[in-house]
């Protein structure tokens, strides 16, 4: 298990430098109406922990809504990038941290929102993940997340995706459908009170759960 961590890590690090390009080439208007739809479940005073923020793509731009973000990945290098973004644009109120959400010793209940996109399809831990999401939301807390879902639909992408993770070319990718997604979200403890899919092929699909 500790070679997959690693091997992800250094996966990550490596794709940090082309990252925005690639990425917000083909999903920039789904990551837009990600934070926009986000927006709406934020308020001034919450507390948010971010997972897989990479290079702060969405963490920027949501950190004007609440008043703080713990925003966190296991790429150094994803970091760093987003650091010299929220510099730039004089953010401060966001804390960057190197790690992995079920490593780290966190107090339960201590979050008013947990956001996690476009990075639960590379958890092969996905519902330990989001157990320990419920763990440190507050009641009624809220669990925003963005998600490819490559089990629904034959695309390019998920082809590509399947065999160079196969050929250990890549970390490892679940092939959920919606449906599956959904499911392990609401198996866990929340109520999901929207689900929308932001990308054609595959499906990007946002949800926002409530904790019961």
């Amino acid at each position: 298990m500790g070679n997959l961590k690693e091997n992800a890590s250094f996966f990550w690090n490596k794709r940090a430098k082309t990252y925005d390009e690639q990425v917000l080439s083909i999903y920039e208007n789904a990551y837009k109406k990600t934070v926009k739809n986000s927006i709406a479940f934020l308020k001034k005073e919450d507390k948010v922990f971010e997972i897989g923020c990479g290079t702060g793509v969405a963490t920027i731009p949501l950190s004007k809504y609440v008043k703080e973000i713990t925003a966190t990945d296991i790429s150094a290098n994803m970091i760093q990038k987003a650091r010299k973004k929220a510099k730039e644009k004089l953010r401060e109120n966001i804390t960057f941290y190197k790690g992995e959400l079920t490593q780290m010793e966190i107090d339960p209940e201590s979050y008013d929102v947990v956001v996690a996109y476009n990075v639960l399809l590379y958890m092969k831990d996905q519902e330990e993940v989001i157990e320990k999401i419920h763990e440190i939301l507050k009641p009624g807390g809220i669990f925003l997340s963005a998600t490819d879902c490559l089990g629904r639909n034959l695309s390019k992408d998920s082809v590509k995706k399947f065999w160079k993770s196969k050929l250990h070319k890549m970390p490892y990718v679940a092939f959920q459908t919606p449906i599956n997604l959904k499911q392990n979200i609401q198996e866990k403890g929340f109520e999901v009170i929207e689900a929308i899919n932001f990308h054609k092929n595959p499906p990007n699909i946002f949800i926002a759960a409530k904790k019961k």
